[in-house]
């Protein structure tokens, strides 16, 4: 049997995919599509995935979807989401489906391909580092997905709450997309990113968002993965930031069999502030796969990373953080944090912080944590008449509550608070 990456390869080769109206298109998909045969899919000996077995992975039938045919309803959104006074965006299966107006431009990716923004974007020099197998599987497939613009000196006065829903259309199938977010000089936004599936059947999601930063801009952002746990996902979040920008982003993991989450924050502009915050929730058989790799590329900026993990039954979550100062990016403040807590003995964690430094005058630090509940923290809570039970998730929410004190958008604040207090419910941890 031929694996998935060959089976996707002839693919592409089958569709003519390397032939486009755009001739940089053309020439973009056939970059990738060759770096995609060069390194083929990661395996245990690759130091960036040494924690992660993709041997029953490649083995799957999954065959591709480009044009989504099921008809759209709106989806069934947990309260805390739906009543969020923000401007919805709605993805059904990969594809752009509504059609209100927006104070900003909104697109399907496709037709956004004659943009001097997005050709910027895509060819930006930077994002040739740090090559990645599931980045440039969907460089060569690139055609689904949205173009986002907030336009110089624009602030947008709600957050824009993008919902990505997937339904049985996508049973055992491979689909692409790619988000492009651009913010102009002086802008500022919010945004949620939420993803759910109404089906319980497996598919292979392999999804990037590439979000632009130009100078003074402040952007923030919430991405919550609440698909179902049959799917397979991969996932690029990388940022280019300019300078005195400032950009936080939260990712909250619950969905997903396999979940690779890969964080790629380029700091490219002296004086731009990056906070990288995550929560992983897993349970059951999950395995979460966190890849953090920050980039100090110019002098005077501020990074901080802080992923927490919570793991219970038989889950398996892995955080490397990596952080790469150049030698151009003098007094680079740059910090690193894992931490996580395993609810159950058969949980398991693999930590791996990396420093990367080639400039002299900075400040960077990194630690990981494993453990388990305080027993004596515990114990003092029961001694003062507290359940076993309550005791428990007050420890438990105190551990997770960290991950949210960089946010400063109170309706960000409360969807985080929400969504992991329905997952404290839905998980019956202290039954």
């Amino acid at each position: 049997m031929e694996k998935l990456d060959t089976r996707l390869i002839k693919n592409f080769e089958e569709r003519n995919l390397s032939k486009h109206s755009l001739g940089w298109i053309s020439d973009y998909r056939s970059t990738a599509i060759n770096l995609v045969k060069e390194m083929g899919m990661p395996k245990l000996s690759d130091e960036d995935w040494r924690f992660t077995s993709l041997k029953d992975f490649s083995l799957k039938d999954f065959s591709p979807i480009f044009s989504s045919k099921s008809n759209f309803k709106k989806p069934s959104l947990p309260d805390y989401i739906d009543k969020i006074d923000g401007y919805f965006i709605y993805i059904h299966n990969g594809n752009l489906v509504s059609g209100t107006e927006y104070p900003f431009i909104v697109e399907p990716l496709e037709a956004s391909f004659e943009y001097p923004e997005v050709k910027k974007v895509l060819l930006d020099d930077t994002l040739s580092k740090n090559k990645d197998f599931f980045y440039e599987l969907g460089s060569a497939f690139i055609e689904n997905g949205l173009y986002l613009k907030i336009n110089k000196s624009q602030k947008i006065d709600k957050p824009i709450i993008i919902i990505n829903s997937f339904d049985s259309e996508l049973d055992n199938k491979f689909l692409n997309t790619r988000n492009i977010f651009f913010f102009g000089e002086s802008s500022s936004a919010e945004i949620i990113e939420y993803s759910l599936s109404d089906s319980q059947n497996e598919y292979f999601l392999n999804k990037t968002t590439t979000v632009n930063i130009e100078s003074n801009s402040n952007v923030e952002h919430l991405l919550v993965e609440a698909g179902n746990k049959n799917s397979y996902i991969f996932s690029n979040l990388k940022i280019i930031q300019s300078r005195d920008s400032n950009f936080t982003t939260n990712s909250i993991l619950t969905g997903g069999l396999l979940i690779r989450n890969n964080v790629h924050p380029m700091l490219n502009g002296e004086g731009a502030n990056s906070n990288i915050l995550g929560l992983y929730l897993s349970t059951e058989e999950q395995l979460m796969d966190n890849y953090m790799f920050v980039e100090h590329l110019k002098a005077n900026c501020e990074s901080r990373q802080l992923y927490k993990g919570l793991l219970n039954d038989s889950s398996k979550g892995v955080f490397h953080g990596r952080i790469l100062v150049h030698e151009e990016a003098q007094q680079t403040n740059a910090y690193q944090t894992n931490r996580n807590l395993l609810l159950s003995d058969d949980a398991q964690v693999d930590t791996k912080p990396q420093l990367e430094i080639y400039a002299d005058d900075v400040k960077c630090s990194h630690g990981a944590t494993i453990g388990q509940i305080d027993k004596e923290a515990l114990l003092y809570l029961r001694a003062r008449g507290i359940s076993k039970d309550k005791a428990m998730l007050m420890l438990i929410k105190a551990f997770t509550d960290e991950v949210c004190e960089p946010i400063k958008n109170q309706t960000l604040l409360d969807a985080f608070h929400n969504i992991v207090n329905n997952w404290f419910e839905k998980s019956k941890l202290t039954n």
